[in-house]
Formats: structure tokens, C-alpha cells, sequence
């Protein structure tokens, strides 16, 4: 609580005759109302006057400037910044930070008083902060418009970490340039997309990526290779017998075997190189990228040992129960097929030539 400086002049000092002239002496038995004692003017009215002028004399507060219509337009605006419901900055043209609200605030980890007078774009990742100096440059250039499109931009919090946000930018009327900005947090929105892709590629039954991811990897894979002038090999594996298997064990042993030779796959698939996927039913696929024909079959005949290795009687079965897989390997080198399509199907034609040799082969392409 603040404390006042200002004094006043002290009251006057009464006389005895004064104090004696305000001294109450009714009593019921006595009088009436109409017999108080009245403060006499006489021997206090020159005091009075005195102590009105000293009070008069005091220096009163200094006259408030008058503010410039600029000015009171942007005091309307930062008012309304702050009763937004949505995390808002305004900026002006040097992306200055004029005003920012809690919420937006929030988004950075830190207080709206902490970032005043910083510059907006700082808190953006290098390589979006040309997304959001081309909204403000649309927006110079095209002053029909007050709002020119939407970006997501990676904000950088106070501790370091990122923080996607979808952002507009929308020139408010003022006298100067300014800028309201106006965020939405796509953090939730990404995680469920996230969740979205993963379901939408990886097949439910063995969790390896499905074919739909496969498909999409070869495509980008190939690209690669072609660029780079690398070889590209893939493997299409089959189990052997399957059908029988289901019809002897039932479909639920018949899941759980898929599920024990995707893990043997996986085992056998070289670290940090390509992918294994199920491409569909029992048969699965194996991308190589920079494998050539010798080390996609080195890959393959450690597939066929780690398929051999599997044990069933962890899921009931007897001990003579076992699978082998088949296997077809094709291999791009210097342009000997003309795209990823052709490669996939040159391995599952050296698969079916595999079968017809008999169960557990590797065949290559020619």
C-alpha cells in the first residue's frame, strides 16, 4: 500500500475558551436540542481562511500529456490482444514484439512480460521464418486483404524445446504498420496423426510395416539408389507349407507362427539397413538398399538359419513341428530394370522358381 508524501498545514490550535464553548453540558432534565452549544466563527474564521489557501497553495498532480491517435489505436489493440481467448502477438513491421497475450506466452514457456520488445521471428526455427516473413511481404504487397494465409511454424520455448504451432497473419488498420498473429497448437494434432500413420502402415497381426509402406519405401528407395548409383536388392520370402499348417494346428497357431518368423526376419534383417515387411498372407518382403546380388543372398541364407532355428513347442506344439521359408532376390544394378515395379516383380518370379525347385530355396533373378 502506497504511503502518501503530501502534507497538509496542522489544524488550528483551540483556546481554552474555544475547547470550553464545544464542551456538551445537556442534560434531559435541563433543556432541549435547541440549547447545544455552537462552535463560535468568530475566533476561528481567520484560521479557517488560512488553512484553505496553505491547502490551495499545496502543488497538485502534473497534467497528463495528450495522447496521439496512433498511439490510442494501438492501446485499443493490445486490449484486445490481451482478451483474446486464443494465443495472439502483435508485432510491427520490424517484427518487434508490441504486445503478447498469456497464452501465446504459454506456447514459449515464459511470461508475456518477458518477451516484450523481443523479436517475433527469433522464436521461429531457421527454416520457417521464411514462411512467415512471405505472409507479411503478401501482406505489404496486398493491402485489400487483411489476412494472407496460414503456415505451421516450429516455435522455439525458453528451455529449448520445439513447439508446432499453425500460425496467421492478419495487418491490422493502424496508423503503422502492425501485425496481429494469431496461433493454434498442433501438438495434440500431431500426435494423432502420428497414431494415424502408424496404424495406417504397419500390419496388426505381426507389427511389421504392411504393404502399403512397403510399396511407399520402394518407390523412395529406388529414387535413391538411381541418384546415388547404388545397387538395390529385394528379397520376397514365402512361408513353405502354410496352408497345411493352419489346416493341422488351426488359425490361431497359424497367426502365431507368422508372428514367430516376422521376428525372425527382423533378426536377420542387417542393422540400420532397409526394411522387412509383410506384404500379405504368409508372404513377406525385404527392401536392401546398397546391397548388391552376393550380399542380398549372404542376407537371405541368414534368413533361411534364423527361420530353421524357430521352436514351437513354447506354443504347445510337438518338437518335429517346423517351417522353412522360400525365398526370390532381384538386384538394380546400372539400369538393368527400368523402375521399382519391375524389380519387385523380377523377385517374385525367382520366388515361384524357387517353389517349383522345392521347398527351403533361394532363387535369384537372372
Amino acid at each position: 500500500m502506497k504511503t502518501s508524501t503530501e502534507t497538509f498545514p496542522p489544524f488550528p490550535e483551540k483556546t481554552t475558551a474555544d475547547a470550553g464553548a464545544n464542551v456538551l453540558a445537556f442534560h434531559p432534565q435541563q433543556g432541549s436540542l435547541a440549547d447545544l452549544p455552537t462552535e463560535p466563527k468568530s475566533k476561528t474564521a481567520g484560521k479557517t481562511t488560512a488553512s484553505t489557501a496553505a491547502v490551495a497553495a499545496q502543488p497538485g498532480p502534473a497534467p497528463q500529456q495528450p495522447v496521439s491517435p496512433a498511439q490510442q489505436q494501438l492501446n485499443t489493440a493490445l486490449l484486445w490482444v490481451h482478451a483474446m481467448v486464443d494465443a495472439a502477438v502483435l508485432v510491427n513491421a520490424k517484427g518487434k514484439i508490441l504486445g503478447i497475450n498469456r497464452f501465446a506466452a504459454r506456447y514459449l514457456g515464459t511470461t508475456p512480460d518477458a518477451l516484450m520488445g523481443h523479436c517475433w521471428p527469433d522464436f521461429m526455427i531457421k527454416r520457417h521464418q521464411p514462411r512467415y516473413l512471405s505472409l507479411v511481404d503478401s501482406a505489404l504487397k496486398d493491402l485489400s486483404s487483411p489476412q494472407h494465409g496460414l503456415a505451421e511454424v516450429s516455435l522455439i520455448k525458453v528451455n529449448g524445446e520445439l513447439k508446432d504451432v499453425e500460425l496467421s497473419v492478419s495487418r491490422l488498420p493502424l496508423a503503422e504498420p502492425t501485425w496481429l498473429v494469431l496461433m493454434r497448437d498442433l501438438s495434440f494434432y500431431k500426435e494423432e496423426c502420428m497414431k494415424l500413420h502408424m496404424l495406417a502402415s504397419t500390419d496388426a497381426l505381426t507389427a511389421l510395416p504392411n504393404r502399403r509402406f512397403f510399396d511407399q519405401q520402394l518407390q523412395q528407395l529406388w529414387q535413391e539408389c538411381q541418384r546415388k548409383q547404388s545397387p538395390l536388392s529385394v528379397l520376397v520370402i514365402d512361408v513353405d507349407f502354410f496352408k497345411q499348417f493352419n489346416d493341422q494346428h488351426g488359425h490361431m497357431q497359424g497367426d502365431e507362427c507368422l508372428r514367430r518368423v516376422a521376428a525372425a526376419l527382423s533378426l536377420a534383417l542387417p542393422a540400420g539397413v532397409g526394411l522387412v515387411a509383410r506384404y500379405g498372407g504368409e508372404e513377406f518382403a525385404m527392401l536392401l538398399p546398397h546391397h548388391n546380388a552376393e550380399m542380398a543372398q549372404q542376407v537371405a541364407l541368414n534368413v533361411q538359419r534364423q527361420v530353421q532355428q524357430l521352436d514351437f513347442c513354447e506354443q504347445g506344439l510337438t518338437a518335429d513341428v517346423t517351417v522353412s521359408v522360400s525365398q526370390g532376390i532381384a538386384t538394380e544394378s546400372r539400369g538393368l530394370y527400368p523402375n521399382a515395379q519391375a524389380l519387385l516383380a523380377a523377385a517374385d518370379t525367382a520366388l515361384y522358381r524357387a517353389k517349383s525347385e522345392g521347398r527351403d530355396r533361394i532363387g535369384q533373378s537372372c
